[in-house]
């Protein structure tokens, strides 16, 4: 775009970050990519949940510990919270699609810097989980597979829609836990026309929380032949521990703000 008409347009329609708000060139302002919590270890070697590092823990969760998972190892980018929340909501329900690359990135850089535990060069295809084509026309694209395309450009492997949704569901976000597993039970499929038997996939989404989403794509593709089935996400629901260390923090403050002054 010539560089007159981008003026115009940035005097009628001033370029924000579509997290905080502040106008900003970048999407996802510098302010707001540094409040972004990457995960970090300790974390569960299978679904990826993060540990209290001030507590021991095993390798495995006691969920994972005591069942069999579809998907070998699953892991996220970033906590559900502050500017990611937003930012994922603006994706999504707002059709923002310009944020595909900063939050692609995210996802990127966790495969980089190992937080991920995915080594690219065992993966053989990228695989976003899929919208159901009600979904699909609603929104006019589907947030996985952008950034599926992401991290496929980056590990330099190919995107492949293996999976399809068989029937509309209800948002998982509007459901508590204990039903999320039945919403989406059976609804995935993998393509007839797809080859996935001994393939190595990378399925992508935008947030985990319970898992049951992922799980079910994950069996899909077991049963359609594929070897292996790692599972990485934007990001992740906050575990309770530190929800709570969050509150604990804020009564603390709340309490020290309280306190007469003027005391030593």
């Amino acid at each position: 775009m010539h560089p007159l008409w981008r003026g115009i347009l940035d005097l009628l329609y001033p370029p924000r970050c579509e997290a905080c708000g502040r106008l900003r060139r970048e999407p996802l302002c510098p302010e707001c990519d540094a409040a972004i919590v990457r995960i970090e270890r300790p974390v569960c070697q299978v679904c990826g949940v993060p540990f209290d590092p001030r507590a021991q823990a095993a390798p495995r969760c006691a969920e994972c510990r005591g069942k069999r998972r579809p998907f070998s190892v699953a892991r996220s980018a970033a906590y559900y919270e502050g500017p990611v929340v937003e930012a994922i909501r603006r994706f999504k329900y707002h059709c923002q699609a310009v944020l595909w690359r900063p939050l692609g990135g995210l996802m990127v850089d966790a495969l980089e810097d190992g937080a991920a535990d995915v080594d690219p060069d065992t993966v053989d295809v990228v695989c976003p989980v899929p919208l159901h084509e009600s979904r699909l026309r609603e929104r006019g694209f589907n947030q996985s597979e952008l950034l599926a395309e992401v991290v496929a450009e980056a590990i330099g492997k190919p995107v492949r829609r293996l999976l399809t949704k068989t029937r509309p569901t209800l948002p998982q976000v509007d459901l508590p836990a204990k039903s999320r597993a039945a919403n989406v039970r059976g609804t995935f499929a993998a393509r007839l026309e797809e080859v996935i038997a001994g393939q190595r996939v990378l399925l992508i989404d935008d947030l985990f929380t319970t898992g049951a989403t992922l799980g079910e794509c994950a069996r899909a593709l077991r049963r359609a032949g594929a070897e292996e089935v790692r599972v990485l996400t934007l990001a992740r629901a906050v575990p309770a521990w530190r929800v709570a260390g969050r509150d604990a923090r804020a009564i603390s403050r709340e309490v020290g703000t309280a306190a007469p002054g003027g005391m030593s």
